[in-house]
């Protein structure tokens, strides 16, 4: 099976922004350098669990907000709206589930699968997310704009339809309790209803 690799272009700005949450996804995850095996390997039980990327995350993207929560033990979910539009045609979507590891005190690699079903349930593909988020020197942001990041489409069969990387820098905010991570804006003005 012969694997493409694209580079981000305006023209792409449009096919990425098009798969709505799997590119956000896979740019708010995304600042950071290559995975470096050693510190992998080195990755013990407490460095994943002393890692600030540990908790969830409001992400800002080009296509939209979504959501991310990443577990000490390594394991990443992330929250995305229940249908888009894309390469696969309009999906309804899974959860994106998977796992990361540390590259070094404040970044991370991590790789999580989409499955996108049609309106009838079936399986028409899957998008896998690789990124490399660094989180904030304060713990509270996150930031995403290395060049390596980015979706594998693949359609049911398993063959990679398009290997998309690059693009728009994507932002986190980590959640707190009363703090959902929104931009802090002001109420709109009700309508009197007596």
């Amino acid at each position: 099976m012969e694997r493409h690799r694209r580079q981000f272009s305006p023209s792409l700005l449009n096919r990425r922004a098009a798969l709505g949450s799997a590119g956000a996804i896979a740019a708010v995850l995304g600042l950071g350098s290559r995975l470096d095996q050693t510190l992998a390997q080195e990755a013990t039980p407490d460095a994943l669990a002393n890692h600030p990327i540990v908790g969830a995350w409001m992400v800002t993207t080009p296509a939209g907000p979504s959501l991310a929560v990443f577990f000490a033990d390594g394991i990443n979910i992330q929250g995305l709206p229940a249908s888009q539009a894309g390469p696969l045609g309009v999906t309804f979507v899974g959860p994106q589930v998977g796992t990361w590891e540390p590259i070094d005190e404040h970044s991370v690699h991590f790789t999580g699968v989409q499955w996108h079903s049609d309106a009838t349930g079936t399986l028409v593909g899957t998008v896998t997310i690789d990124g490399y988020p660094t989180v904030s020197a304060d713990g509270q942001t996150l930031l995403d704009d290395n060049p390596e990041s980015g979706p594998t489409i693949r359609d049911a069969a398993g063959t990679i339809l398009d290997v998309l990387r690059g693009g728009p820098p994507v932002t986190a905010v980590r959640m707190g309790v009363g703090a959902p991570g929104f931009p802090a804006t002001s109420p709109a003005a009700s309508t009197p209803t007596t």
